[in-house]
């Protein structure tokens, strides 16, 4: 696979159109972490307001790095809102006696993720540099990662692609970082021939490498960018489970695996 012949981009430009069109089609949109209200006040917030926001989106992106359907995750990040763990932990009221006690959430997955919130909350004096703007966005996801303890990899560039998408981030420099390069999207990407990195590039310098190509190859569509990494995330065709049925019917009009394969 990683021998067979690139795309060019010619064909990687159709490819973009054909996503980018399923995607603005599908008319589907992420979990909305921070509402509308949440946006409008983001701006003229004061320093402690920002970092609190902020901080709810970073906790939902250290919830969401685990191996759960998206809708359960949303479930418990609800009971957590609900329970207003996130923002007694923000504040330094948090007691992890009445939590250890009576969760709001029954998963393990999610009751542990409590351990990421704390460590975000008191590395609040690293990850607030980036606030309200940050000033260096080739630095953002490594700022976020680290200061996360790695619980932030992938999610680290999925709150640089919230920031901007929800339009509280303003340099279009960070688009580069814009694009979560988790399993599903370097294996989608890679099979297809957007980009020409391994699938199970992981490290997180191979996560910064893939956002960058794709940010690259998105924008050959003129507005192919517009969702980011989604046209590619929530593509109908399931690349990572292709076999000979699939790749007969996959509308996707050029594909690097089925080429392969096909040649084969």
């Amino acid at each position: 696979m990683d021998q067979a012949t690139p795309l060019t981009n010619s064909e990687r430009r159709d490819d973009v159109a054909y996503l980018a069109e399923s995607f603005a089609a599908a008319a589907r949109r992420p979990t909305p972490v921070l509402d509308d209200e949440a946006c409008a006040r983001y701006a003229e917030a004061d320093a402690d307001e920002q970092a609190h926001l902020f901080f709810t989106l970073l906790c939902y992106g250290a919830l969401a790095a685990q191996p759960a359907p998206e809708a359960v995750v949303d479930a418990d990040w609800r009971r957590f809102v609900d329970a207003d763990v996130v923002g007694r932990v923000f504040a330094g009221e948090f007691d992890l006696r009445d939590y250890a006690i009576d969760p709001p959430v029954s998963r393990s997955d999610s009751k542990g993720k409590i351990i990421d919130f704390v460590r975000l909350a008191e590395t609040r004096d690293t990850w607030s540099r980036l606030l309200p703007q940050p000033a260096e966005p080739e630095v953002v996801v490594d700022v976020l990662y680290a200061a996360s303890g790695g619980a932030l990899k992938s999610r680290a560039f999925w709150v640089v692609r919230e920031m901007r998408r929800l339009g509280l981030w303003h340099d279009e420099a960070l688009d580069r970082f814009a694009f979560v390069p988790d399993g599903r999207v370097r294996k989608r990407s890679a099979r297809m021939g957007l980009i020409d990195l391994p699938e199970k590039a992981d490290t997180f310098a191979d996560m910064k490498a893939v956002s960058r190509a794709l940010h690259a190859v998105m924008r050959l569509n003129g507005d192919g960018a517009a969702g980011y990494d989604l046209p590619v995330s929530w593509a109908a065709q399931r690349c990572e489970l292709c076999d000979a049925a699939r790749m007969a019917s996959c509308p996707v009009p050029h594909c690097r695996w089925r080429r392969s394969h096909t040649a084969a």
